[in-house]
């Protein structure tokens, strides 16, 4: 009953190889360590420098495709290097949200791969992503059909993270209606051999120990022509949830312990000074016992589920880039190839049996007498739920840039580009309520399928003289067995140009037209389908193919003025438009006599939903970034107003569980960011960010679904960080290093309902904090995450009528050793 999920059991076989290889790694690498002894004050001493930071000081990013100083890049964007990445341990969305201004997360019961991320309050649970993700130039974005979210990348070599707020449509397509996050890879270096060992062991409160390894290297294989990079990361977390039985005795502690590993492997071929080929390869697997959600009303981090909620994510990416300089242009082909499986496992206990057993069977005036055996035996029945999705994505973008080496490059900058992609997902939803046929008849004494159950809910003529035979109620257990596959192929156009027409003045515009084709198709059957309009009710329930298709155009323009007010400092302002595709959704149960029929009348919906148009936003945009005393001081701030249209929301069934996606209105949402850093002295940094966010329905398509006047789910009202970094020379060869951060998020909506659980989130703040000694490349470091020990229940999600609660991860103290060679 519902749109359920899955999972995939996993072994750890390679567990043990792992760590004997990041042992020999370190093992090879004590050479170098005993050199740094000996190292030089200044190698000590200095900071590592941010990834993508240019000789000048100046910070180099890819954004709109080519290698830009981000001051003179007129979007608002936020760049982490993987040096900061690393020594903020930003692991998780939830991380990032409260390390980058103005992003936001949605994580469904805290589960692995299955966190949906928010820039600027552009917030949607379903439909169409609302923020493109990719690794390096491929697209890792997959749509929200059945709340599988956004895979959280584990990579040890991320060179930096771009964040772009704002539609970014012209150059990344739908799906970056809020904005973009780009994780860009190490590449081969041909010029030096390199390698770099890491591991980390730490401790959770209400846990256990944690650990994780991980070792890169890159090799240059044939001077100037060929290099490898390759990296590897295993990670093992405590649990940090205990499971108690029924009766309130403890069963089992930290049930959501989780492990992952992560490889990345790329090459770079230069065959000559005009040619660049670079493959590559990505693969992920992520593995969660349980998940971190417990039951607020038994107390903070227990639950007592009947049945365990593991979850399997895996995926694969391969790539291949291709470069040529061909004088007055750059040609670039990028091609990729993505796959992810997401498997899990959920407790349909509530929504399944105790929903048989209280709606169905008590309802039955003959069957009052045995309403004790019913509520107390087969209502728990366990219910075992199953979900799976395999996504696979095939890409190809083909692009044409100017150079710095054309004529008119000092006045005329200029891409164009066509794009390709076609998507499958299919899914299937396997659930069970074990041992219901077996039960009822030791209660009841007849055969479910002979009962007046049979005749109540499945064929009313069952008995009668040419009645027809009896519908298999539960056959084998089986409650729902449904098989889903939507595809996709879209097509793709763009350009984007930006003229110097005065000094100091810059004009940018850019457009991209796209066209989309969707079909889906499902086959739904079990006792919950029965009295859907959509199913034959005489004889086998068995439903015909459920079938939608459809076709969609957009065209995203985008225009920016830029001005140049010093060498060092400049202003924007940009209006941009940003889209999301239609698709399909359902099919949810409906009829008169369906388990649905209740919740439809709720909320007035007077037919089955079959599908969701498409939405789209309008973004207007003013910044201003700035650089002071030699950039020891940087401060960027931006303000904006978006208006977005028929908006795809999910719309949640309390009854019967189940989900669909709706077009629910427009909203106006306003806000403004700030970051600011400020190097204080030799030794001292001081940072800090600030946003604030105004995200609320201002027209609805149906008012007792939404109502104008609400706030945009999972939009925290206001975000602030402050930090600080220390680097101070002990002796020619070892310096002191720590860091110290406190992340602010103000209250939030996670509901449009008043009376949901979630519908308000409070604000909570996060302290993180270390100190360590660098000896040369090498360095030792102890930290705290969350140091005071937060315990905020930041979200209360009602997954399937029972209520959750989720936390930040609680109080951890933990050490990690770098060396480098």
């Amino acid at each position: 009953m519902g749109n359920q999920e899955m999972t995939v059991s996993r072994g750890s076989s390679r567990r043990i190889a792992l760590c004997a290889a990041t042992s020999a790694f370190a093992l090879l690498l004590a050479p170098g360590l005993a050199r740094a002894q000996t190292a030089p004050a200044s190698l000590a001493a200095q900071p590592e420098a941010p990834a993508g930071e240019g000789a000048g000081g100046e910070i180099i990013v890819t954004a709109q495709k080519r290698s830009e100083d981000i001051r003179t890049v007129p979007i608002s964007l936020s760049v982490l290097s993987g040096a900061a990445l690393k020594d903020q341990k930003i692991a998780s969305y939830d991380d990032l949200s409260r390390a980058v201004p103005g992003v936001a997360f949605n994580a469904v019961a805290g589960e692995e791969g299955r966190t949906n991320i928010v820039i600027r309050g552009v917030s949607s649970v379903s439909g169409a992503s609302t923020v493109g993700l990719y690794l390096d130039d491929v697209s890792i974005t997959v749509p929200n059909l059945y709340r599988d979210g956004s895979i959280e990348v584990r990579l040890p070599d991320i060179e930096r993270v771009e964040v772009l707020r704002g539609p970014q449509g012209t150059l990344y397509g739908d799906s970056s209606e809020g904005g973009t996050i780009r994780y860009i890879t190490t590449q081969a270096n041909p010029d030096a051999l390199g390698m770099t060992a890491t591991a980390d062991v730490s401790g959770t409160k209400h846990g256990g120990v944690n650990y994780s390894e991980s070792g890169m290297i890159n090799l240059p294989l044939v001077k100037d022509k060929l290099s490898l990079h390759a990296a590897v990361a295993y990670q093992k977390d405590s649990g940090w949830v205990d499971h108690y039985n029924t009766d309130g005795t403890l069963d089992k502690k930290g049930v959501n312990s989780a492990n992952s590993l992560t490889a990345h492997v790329s090459a770079t071929w230069t065959p000559d000074s005009t040619l660049t080929i670079t493959p590559a390869f990505f693969y992920q697997r992520a593995n969660n016992a349980d998940n971190a959600a417990f039951y607020p009303n038994m107390g903070l981090w227990q639950q007592n589920k009947e049945v365990a909620e593991p979850s399997h994510d895996t995926v694969a990416l391969g790539s291949l880039t291709v470069k040529k300089a061909m004088g007055f242009a750059d040609l670039t082909s990028v091609t990729g190839l993505y796959d992810r499986v997401a498997a899990r496992q959920e407790d349909g206990t509530y929504f399944n049996s105790t929903a048989f057993a209280l709606f169905f069977l008590d309802t039955i005036p003959s069957y009052a007498q045995y309403q004790p055996q019913n509520d107390s035996i087969i209502a728990n029945l366990p219910s075992v739920v199953n979900y799976r999705t395999h996504y696979r994505q095939f890409s190809q973008e083909l692009r044409l840039s100017s150079n710095d080496t054309s004529a008119a490059a000092s006045w005329l900058k200029w891409v164009v580009g066509a794009y390709y992609a076609t998507q499958s997902v299919h899914n299937t939803d396997y659930q069970t309520i074990n041992g219901v046929n077996s039960t009822f008849q030791s209660i009841y004494g007849v055969p479910l399928d002979q009962s007046l159950v049979q005749t109540t809910y499945g064929n009313p003529a069952y008995g009668t003289p040419n009645g027809g035979p009896a519908i298999p109620l539960f056959p084998n257990d089986i409650d729902e067995s449904d098989n889903r596959t939507y595809r996709q192929q879209q097509y793709a156009v763009f350009g984007q140009v930006s003229i110097a027409f005065a000094k100091g003045w810059k004009l940018d515009l850019g457009g991209r037209f796209s066209a989309a084709h969707e079909d889906f198709v499902s086959v739904e059957t079990g006792f919950y389908q029965i009295g859907n309009l959509g199913y034959q009710t005489a004889g086998q329930p068995a439903a015909a193919p459920y079938t939608q298709d459809g076709t969609s155009q957009s065209f995203l323009p985008k225009a920016t003025l830029y001005h140049d007010l010093s060498p060092t400092s400049s202003v924007y302002a940009s209006a941009a438009k940003g889209f999301r595709l239609p698709g399909p959704t359902g099919p949810i149960v409906f009829g008169p006599t369906s388990v649905c029929a209740g919740d439809f009348a709720t909320i007035g919906q007077k037919s089955q939903p079959t599908q969701f148009g498409s939405d789209s936003l309008w973004s207007y945009e003013v910044g201003s970034k700035n650089e002071f005393l030699g950039r020891r001081i940087r401060f960027n701030a931006s303000g904006y107003l978006t208006n977005w249209k028929n908006i795809q929301q999910q719309i949640y069934l309390p009854t019967c569980g189940y989900y669909f996606t709706s077009n629910i209105g427009n909203a106006r949402i306003w806000g403004a960011e700030a970051e600011a850093s400020f190097k204080l002295t030799p030794s001292l940094s001081l940072s800090g960010t600030a946003s604030i966010n105004n995200a609320k329905v201002v027209q609805s398509n149906n008012p007792i679904d939404v109502a104008v006047g609400q706030h945009l789910i999972d939009v925290p009202n206001v975000t602030a960080t402050a930090g600080a970094n220390y680097l101070h020379p002990l002796s020619q060869s070892a310096a002191l290093v720590a860091l110290v951060n406190y992340a602010y998020t103000g209250h939030s909506y996670g509901s449009y309902l008043l009376t949901d659980s979630n519908y308000y989130n409070p604000a909570y703040g996060v302290v993180n904090a270390s100190i360590g000694v660098r000896f040369g490349p090498h360095q030792i470091t102890l930290y705290a995450k969350n140091l005071f020990d937060n315990q905020t229940i930041i979200q209360r999600p009602q997954i399937n009528t029972v209520t959750e609660g989720y936390t930040v991860h609680p109080r951890t103290f933990g050490v990690t050793l770098k060396l480098v060679d």
